[in-house]
C-alpha cells in the first residue's frame, strides 16, 4: 500500500489537514498540512521511496510547525481580563498626588478608595503629582509628572 504513495496523495492529505485546522485545533495541523504539501512539491520533481517520504514528511511538518509557532501564532493581547484579579496591575498609568512626602525612597498615596505605599528614586514633597509605573509585593513604583 505504501509503495504506491505519490505526490497527489500527499497533496490531498495536506489539504485535508488544513481543512481540519479550520475546526479550531489551534495551529497544530497547520505545520503538518504544510509539510505534506511541501512533500507533494518535492515528489513532483523527485521520485522517493515511501520510507524517505515519511521521514521527509516528519521533517517538513516539524519545520512548518516551528515556523508557525515562531512567526504566525496569535499572541494574547494585553487587556483588562489579564489584570482582572491583580489590583496593582490595574493601577499602572493612574495619577495621584502624594499624601506624604517621599523620604528615603518611600511615601504614601491614595488612589481610588485605598492608601498605597509608593517608592520613588527621588525625594518628592507632599502634594507632588505622580504616575504609577510599576509595582512589586511591597509597594507601587511611581515617577514624578
Amino acid at each position: 500500500m505504501f509503495d504506491s504513495l505519490t505526490g497527489w496523495h500527499w497533496l490531498a492529505f495536506g489539504i485535508a489537514l488544513l481543512l481540519l485546522e479550520t475546526l479550531g485545533v489551534g495551529g497544530i495541523l497547520i505545520g503538518a498540512g504544510s509539510g505534506a504539501i511541501a512533500l507533494a512539491l518535492v515528489l513532483a520533481f523527485i521520485d522517493i521511496s515511501w520510507q524517505w517520504q515519511l521521514v521527509l514528511f516528519g521533517l517538513f511538518a516539524m519545520i512548518g510547525t516551528g515556523i508557525f509557532w515562531r512567526f504566525f501564532r496569535v499572541k494574547p493581547a494585553e487587556n483588562a481580563t489579564n489584570k482582572l484579579n491583580n489590583r496593582r496591575a490595574q493601577l499602572i498609568g493612574m495619577r495621584a498626588s502624594l499624601l506624604s512626602a517621599v523620604q528615603s525612597g518611600r511615601g504614601r498615596v491614595q488612589i481610588q478608595d485605598a492608601l498605597w505605599t509608593v517608592t520613588c528614586e527621588e525625594e518628592l514633597p507632599q502634594g507632588t503629582l505622580v504616575e504609577v509605573v510599576g509595582y512589586d509585593d511591597n509597594a507601587l513604583h511611581v515617577k514624578k509628572i
